[in-house]
């Protein structure tokens, strides 16, 4: 007697491509979004040697400049591992496919985000005003691209963790119950 086959049908999602019929892969749409934050973390790490402030003599003040001038030695601990903590958090999202570290470095680039907007708002109303809010700029100084490339650049981290973290297979390593997307 010969055993019965079921036809196979061609209404299921390959496992190449994505249930909703998209053409990109799960696993290269993670390893992008890796990529998209990892290109993020590094112009946000080339920005801290960009001119922040140009002075009248034409001169630039870089991030790492600023830190001296305004006497900021005391917050630079926090900011090295602020740092520190989104490059791990990007390699860790970059070379494997757990959602929870993706999402956690989603939102902790949003945080740090917010905190630099923050600073360049206090930074604007600190260069050619009668009232500064940071003593210890030069006269004549203005703000120019060093910050805005940090900006761009923790808009990609968090932009490329989010789809990271979207298409990741896992939300935790090794349980079976944290998998997203469950064997059929």
């Amino acid at each position: 007697m010969a055993a019965q086959t079921t036809p196979v049908t061609h209404d299921s999602p390959s496992p190449t491509r994505t249930p909703a019929g998209g053409k990109i892969i799960p696993h290269l749409r993670n390893r992008i979004g890796g990529l998209i934050a990892f290109v993020g973390l590094a112009l946000a790490l080339l920005s801290l040697y960009l001119p922040w402030l140009s002075t009248e003599t034409g001169g630039g003040i870089s991030a790492l400049d600023l830190t001296e001038i305004l006497d900021l030695r005391t917050m630079a601990p926090l900011n090295f591992l602020g740092l520190l903590v989104l490059s791990v958090l990007v390699a860790v999202t970059l070379f494997t496919r757990l959602g929870f570290f993706a999402a956690a470095n989603a939102v902790l680039a949003s945080l740090v985000l917010i905190a630099h907007l923050i600073f360049v708002w206090v930074l604007f109303n600190s260069t050619d005003t009668a009232d500064p809010m940071l003593a210890g700029l030069p006269d004549g100084t203005s703000v120019t691209y060093g910050p805005f490339v940090a900006a761009i650049g923790f808009v990609l981290v968090i932009a490329g963790s989010a789809l990271a973290a979207k298409s990741a297979e896992y939300l935790l390593p090794d349980r079976a119950e944290a998998r997203m997307f469950k064997d059929s």
